[in-house]
């Protein structure tokens, strides 16, 4: 019995496909005028996809290793003028992998990339320049949108912004940024990508376009700002110490020109005095002398010994892949395209077909039976 209810069920699934198979058949003609009426859209899509071009470079940071000897010395003389450099210039070296991940998302960052200049783009000077004239030339009906229907919340958009703006203050350590702005920095990070391999130890900038020029400029520009900022970064504290003691090179050696002066003065305005008191003023003299040149010649090899440590601090760049020009576009693949919308145009003919009479039996059913 059991057998026989199964091969009963088989039965029917089978007459169901046949069923469904012939139905589709039958209306082939439909499908056909479908997929047709898909495959000329995919082809006009395909036809109005601007090309888009990829450009990329690769590089790897090579650090300098352990710290100079004398490091000792460089920490105390910085500790006295309260920067601290245990962390920079001794232990480990290596910047983390997920640092450059993150620059890359950074305000400052993007403020830059923005603001980076760019060549050979007619009227277009910097990536800012370009959004905007972007913005402008395809902006007809998003402005007459914006007048029409989306009045009304942009006149309230008005007094609110007014009213937030009367209200904010500018806080120290703290940046803003503009609604235009915001918008440029989410098209950046569509455009530019940054590709980190922690296993072999390179990362890959890669940018992407309508014009070429731009996607090989976006990645140089990207990458400058980028080792620029490491470097920032890694020299940090190293050329904190040397700033001041460049400054203290520029005082000490003010004093020591000024030690030097007044001994000379001394000298010759008692050129045949040989009074006890001549000779004491001119010991304090030369003693005083001995001190600023001492001082001096301290600062001064301090001051050479954290250029070598900035210099040994500053990580050296090696690239693998320098950015080129892209001549071949990346994207779009039209015959795939054409393809997926032919695709598209099968299936959903199909389902209409299949779905048609179900549909309209249970709206049938729904106004004959409303409770």
């Amino acid at each position: 019995m059991n057998s026989s209810q199964q091969t009963h069920s088989k039965a029917e699934d089978q007459i169901d496909i046949i069923a469904l198979i012939s139905k589709v058949w039958a209306s082939r003609k439909f499908v056909i005028k479908s997929a047709v009426i898909a495959a000329v859209i995919g082809v006009l899509v395909a036809i109005l996809t601007p090309n888009t071009y990829t450009a990329s470079s690769m590089f790897t940071p090579n650090s300098s290793g352990s710290s100079p000897s004398g490091t000792s010395g460089l920490k105390g003389l910085a500790s006295l003028a309260g920067i601290n450099i245990g962390s920079s210039m001794e232990g480990a070296k290596e910047i983390s992998p997920m640092l450059y991940g993150k620059i890359l998302e950074s305000y400052t960052f993007k403020k830059e990339l923005l603001e980076a200049p760019l060549k050979n783009l007619e009227d277009v000077t910097s990536l800012r320049d370009f959004f905007e004239k972007e913005a402008f030339s395809s902006s007809f009906l998003g402005t007459v949108k914006e007048y029409t229907i989306g009045l009304p919340s942009k006149i309230i958009g008005w007094f609110k912004t007014e009213a937030k703006e009367a209200s904010l203050q500018s806080v120290e350590g703290m940046n803003t940024i503009s609604e235009e702005e915001f918008k440029y920095f989410k098209v950046i990070d569509e455009m530019l990508t940054l590709n980190v391999n922690d296993k072999d130890g390179y990362l890959e900038i890669t940018a992407t376009s309508k014009l070429p020029q731009l996607a090989a400029q976006l990645v140089k520009n990207g990458e400058n700002i980028l080792q620029n900022q490491i470097i920032a970064i890694k020299t940090k504290s190293s050329s904190e110490l040397l700033a001041y003691l460049e400054e203290q090179y520029t005082i000490k050696n003010k004093l020591l020109i000024e030690a030097q002066d007044n001994l000379a003065n001394f000298k010759d305005r008692n050129l045949n005095i040989s009074r006890s008191s001549f000779s004491n003023e001119q010991t304090r003299l030369e003693t005083a002398l001995q001190i600023e040149t001492s001082v001096f010649q301290n600062v001064v090899t301090q001051l050479e010994q954290v250029k070598l440590q900035v210099a040994k601090d500053t990580p050296v760049f090696s690239f693998l892949k320098t950015v080129v020009v892209p001549t071949e576009k990346s994207a779009p693949i039209r015959s795939l395209i054409v393809i997926i919308w032919l695709f598209l145009g099968v299936v959903v003919s199909i389902g209409y077909l299949l779905a048609k009479e179900p549909v309209l039996d249970m709206i049938k059913h729904i106004k004959n039976n409303p409770s």
